[in-house]
């Protein structure tokens, strides 16, 4: 349990850095190291420095950042000798108490096994246990802590030349051991350890036994680093991991084994890799997961049942602005509690019913991307929608029906497309019961139909339930029509009031001010329409927008 009152120690390091860390404390337990300089010198931090901090809770080190301006015109050489280099087994002596490690820009110390992607088997004959088989177990334990996940990997020395596998003997086998034990990972023993972040470090790999034996960690993360691909069962060893992190790198794909064994995950965060394509083969059970964040992927196909097996995920988002996000039937079958779905860069020519079947709990949708036209019955399977977002999509064309079904949909954005023309019947009061709020603002709409605030109006009562209607930044063809317009729900805020574009001498002007001052002379034909169609009065005089 982590006490009421910390003792907390910042250091500014340069080239005398030893000195300065031989004076502090060594009851700290919140240690922060930050580099200062041009960054043209090594500061090398191994065991022996902090090997005094028997107490820190919590590590942070961060080192220089080369991309400022003072730093940019270092050579290559000059930024390769200096910065912070942690030693592999500066941390063992932490092991106990450290429950948060943040390494910012800091270079980690390579590792010294031969294979780090891989660990040999040993083959023994299967016979009575003897004196070399439990030192053997005896060894492995000594190495391993006894919770968690135990992971060996077949070797693949062979390059299929032969199919046997070598039989090592023992002596051989146990002294690789032994060095293996020495050089194991950097993080080895960090039993404790509950967040780590390696953030800008440089890494272009990572191995599963660098990650071995962290049974306490519940967040990693590994972003901005150099990672083009993971190797398989890569964090089998943290068991009870809830958040993995590994944006801003450059993986090319994924395999469902490289995640497995995080059936704790939450939140897989894989935002600006190079994932072109997502399949039901690019993932493990994620029985627990939560939010799934794609974004900023060149992402062109989603397979159908891809996410199937992470059917208790709430939030997914996908797409970006390097390549347009192709979707297929089924893309989405099984996340049936899924809640938010985020689409960037969706190109698709019509949208149809089949493309957001299998989300029955579904309640915002936000799509962005190039769409010409909406089917009819296009979101009739997401009965609980509540926010539709269909902003930026270019849409040209939408049928009159495309939002039946929606009947808790409280908010439809169609803002910054092309529409030209508004379907009779599109919204409607008896189709969209909770319907509260509808965004029509930036196409190209010259009209809207004859009956379309009458639609908005609960039948058996004469006043309307609604908040808003956004209509600003259309080339309005203003007439005698737009008196059957609401001012109420139109002009809320007088900057989103809309305008006339035509005709000529009413350009720029209000509508409604065009309406309230006479300029379209419909003193005569308002009072016609209102008889015949029974419309209670506007008070004009109120919504003066000029």
């Amino acid at each position: 349990m982590i006490p009421e009152f910390l003792k907390v120690a910042i250091c500014v390091i340069a080239e005398e850095y030893e000195e300065l860390l031989d004076k502090l404390p060594s009851d700290i337990q919140v240690f922060t190291i930050l580099q200062s300089g041009l960054g043209n010198f090594e500061i090398r931090l191994q065991s022996t420095t902090f090997q005094r901090f028997t107490d820190l809770i919590s590590l942070d080190i961060q080192g220089i950042d080369y991309n400022e301006s003072l730093k940019k015109n270092l050579t290559i050489q000059q930024k390769k000798l200096g910065g912070i280099i942690l030693s592999v087994d500066s941390l063992y002596p932490l092991g106990l108490n450290l429950l948060y490690l943040n390494l910012e820009r800091v270079k980690l110390t390579s590792l010294s096994a031969t294979k780090r992607n891989k660990a040999n088997l040993v083959i023994k004959p299967m016979n009575t246990v003897t004196n070399d088989e439990n030192e053997n177990k005896q060894l492995l334990n000594n190495i391993s802590q006894s919770i968690g996940h135990r992971l060996i990997f077949l070797s693949q020395q062979n390059n299929g030349e032969s199919d046997d596998k070598e039989i090592l003997p023992y002596d051989v086998y146990k002294q690789e051991m032994e060095g293996y034990k020495e050089t194991v990972g950097l993080f080895t023993g960090l039993g404790a350890l509950t967040h780590l972040r390696i953030y800008d470090c440089d890494l272009k790999d990572i191995s599963w036994h660098m990650f071995d034996g962290l049974n306490s960690l519940i967040h990693l993360s590994l972003e901005k680093n150099n990672l083009k691909f993971i190797p398989e069962f890569c964090f089998y060893g943290t068991p009870n991991l809830k958040v993995l992190s590994l944006a801003n790198n450059q993986l090319l794909t994924l395999k469902s084994v490289d995640l497995a064994g995080l059936l704790m995950l939450e939140n897989l965060d894989l935002r600006r890799n190079n994932l072109t394509f997502l399949s039901e083969l690019s993932f493990p059970p994620f029985p627990m997961l939560k939010i799934a964040d794609f974004r900023e992927n060149p992402l062109d196909s989603i397979f159908p049942s891809t996410f199937e097996i992470m059917n208790t995920t709430l939030n997914l988002y996908l797409g970006g602005e390097d390549s347009k996000l192709y979707l297929q039937k089924n893309s989405f079958l099984g996340l049936c509690h899924l809640q938010i779905l985020y689409l960037y860069n969706l190109k698709i020519l019509v949208l149809e019913r089949f493309i957001f079947q299998g989300m029955p709990e579904l309640l915002q949708l936000k799509v962005q991307g190039n769409i010409s036209s909406i089917e009819f019955d296009a979101f009739i399977d997401l009965i609980k929608l509540i926010d539709l977002n269909l902003s930026n999509c270019h849409i040209r064309k939408i049928s009159m029906d495309a939002f039946y079904g929606l009947q808790n949909v409280k908010r439809i954005d169609l803002s910054n497309n092309e529409l030209e023309f508004i379907p009779p019947g599109l919204f409607g009061i008896e189709q969209q019961k909770q319907l509260r709020e509808i965004i029509l603002s930036q196409n190209k709409l010259t009209s809207l139909p004859i009956d379309f605030f009458k639609m908005l109006r609960i039948p058996s009562r004469q006043q309307f339930d609604f908040a808003i209607v956004r209509l600003d930044g259309n080339p309005w063809d203003c007439t005698c029509l737009m008196f059957t317009w609401n001012p109420h729900l139109v002009n809320r805020l007088r900057e989103t009031a809309p305008r006339c574009s035509t005709p000529k001498k009413l350009k720029n002007w209000g509508v409604f001010h065009a309406l309230r001052k006479g300029g379209l002379q419909c003193r005569t034909s308002k009072k016609k329409h209102l008889k015949k169609s029974s419309i209670g009065k506007y008070n004009y005089e109120d919504n003066i927008i000029s």
